[in-house]
């Protein structure tokens, strides 16, 4: 997503500054320059900072010793306090926004990942939620480096079909087998070969198909696989040095 221009972010932070309408503000530079001579620039050079959010359109600003929020397109700056909801925390610092951007709270969330169709692999004392599709091979080659860590992690491995309608069907599939013999389901998922398996006879799968697709939009996930650490750190594609991300040291 592109970030908004850092004129429309200035003309928008002066009209809070200067008392301007927004409109007039950010409509041209030539406006805002004839009402407040080098006030524009002074507001460009008194950006101290910029911070992403994990929602569309809004990212946080520190200027002039304030923290706002200001849409991309410079149209609308809000004011605060903000409240991260998912982590009952208020966002005070650009600091506070990278911190809470960055990991999830699945236990504030009371988010089972089991709800989801996960299928568990390994018995150590702390979870990893990971996110895969049937049919990626980046996920195949992650759950083959798993096996040596399961002796310290639970990964929950959570079925999530992003790769068309082969994979939604995959999915289904797999969600009904893993009803009827779990073990078989993580074999299929870890090999990618879900369609050597009878289809179900009856309806099933759908209902955990369709949870892990909400989720995955609520999360922001675009792509596999997705991981969830014990601490709540979020990662999108496979870490190079797995252990090192696992323990927080990459």
């Amino acid at each position: 997503m592109m970030s908004a221009h850092p004129q429309s972010i200035a003309a928008a932070l002066l009209a809070v500054v200067t008392g301007l309408p927004i409109t007039q503000a950010a409509e041209t530079d030539a406006p805002a320059s004839t009402q407040a001579p080098g006030a524009l620039q002074k507001m460009l050079d008194g950006i101290r900072g910029t911070q992403r959010l994990p929602v569309a359109g809004v990212q946080m600003i520190e200027a002039g010793g304030r923290v706002l929020f200001v849409s991309d397109n410079g149209r609308y700056v809000f004011t605060g306090p903000a409240w991260d909801l998912w982590h009952g925390a208020k966002l005070e610092t650009l600091a506070d926004g990278a911190r809470f951007a960055e990991r999830i709270d699945l236990t504030r969330l009371k988010l089972d990942p089991a709800t989801l169709g996960a299928l568990d692999l390994g018995e150590g004392d702390e979870d990893v939620v990971v996110f895969v599709d049937p049919r990626c091979p980046h996920c195949r080659t992650l759950m083959a480096a798993l096996a040596g860590l399961t002796d310290r992690y639970r990964f929950r491995l959570v079925p999530l079909p992003v790769l068309g309608p082969e994979s939604e069907s995959a999915v289904v599939q797999l969600n009904c087998l893993a009803e009827r013999d779990p073990e078989a389901a993580r074999e299929a998922l870890r090999t990618g070969r879900v369609a050597e398996w009878p289809e179900p006879a009856s309806p099933c799968g759908q209902a955990q198909a369709q949870r892990a697709l909400v989720t995955a939009s609520l999360l922001g996930i675009r792509g596999v696989p997705y991981l969830i650490a014990p601490d709540g750190r979020l990662r999108q594609g496979a870490p190079a040095d797995l252990e090192g991300w696992l323990e927080g040291n990459e």
